[in-house]
């Protein structure tokens, strides 16, 4: 898999096959976020991911919402991969690559969270799985247990699986989700 644009493409494509789902009645429903309903949840992330995106100086606006256009502005950025060059002084001054690597991880964990909050089909693309539990290991402890340079709190600590757990389950379970 070439990355990031294909890790991406999957992501994406996996979070709007969920998003598309969440019917009227849903949105008060609770998640594996504690405290945190669906609507609570897809506002986080879709927050998330337009901040971040114009951290890394995709075309959308710190404070956009609409999915689609975000969706676009980030495919249109990875599809160069020059524009990954550099780091992000806002964000601790982590590469830019870094910072889209994580934004990717956390968009393909919030489409479980957001698939087990509506009963969808919670199957993640493996692949991408198995790059964002890569790139979790490379997270500083610190960062990835605490808060972030934008002051908002990343995981909780990791929930204990079998060895034999899938690829899927030791990712979740690493970033504190019972899967």
């Amino acid at each position: 898999m070439s990355a990031p644009l294909d890790v991406w493409r999957q992501t994406a494509d996996k979070w709007s096959e969920v998003y598309l789902q969440v019917g009227d009645g849903q949105w008060e429903n609770p998640t594996p976020c504690a405290g945190w309903t669906v609507r609570n949840l897809v506002d986080h992330t879709l927050a998330w991911q337009a901040k971040g995106g114009s951290l890394l100086g995709a075309d959308v606006a710190p404070d956009d919402s609409d999915w689609e256009r975000i969706r676009a502005s980030y495919a249109a950025l990875l599809a160069d991969s020059a524009q990954l060059a550099g780091t992000v002084p806002e964000f601790a001054g982590i590469p830019k690559a870094n910072l889209a690597a994580f934004l990717i991880g956390d968009l393909l964990i919030h489409s479980w969270d957001l698939a087990r909050s509506i009963g969808a089909d919670d199957t993640l693309p493996p692949d991408v799985v198995a790059a964002t539990t890569d790139g979790l290991h490379h997270v500083p402890p610190d960062l990835l247990r605490g808060t972030n340079p934008l002051g908002q709190k990343m995981m909780g600590p990791a929930v204990e699986v079998s060895d034999d757990a899938s690829a899927q389950n030791k990712m979740l379970a690493f970033t504190g989700r019972t899967p």
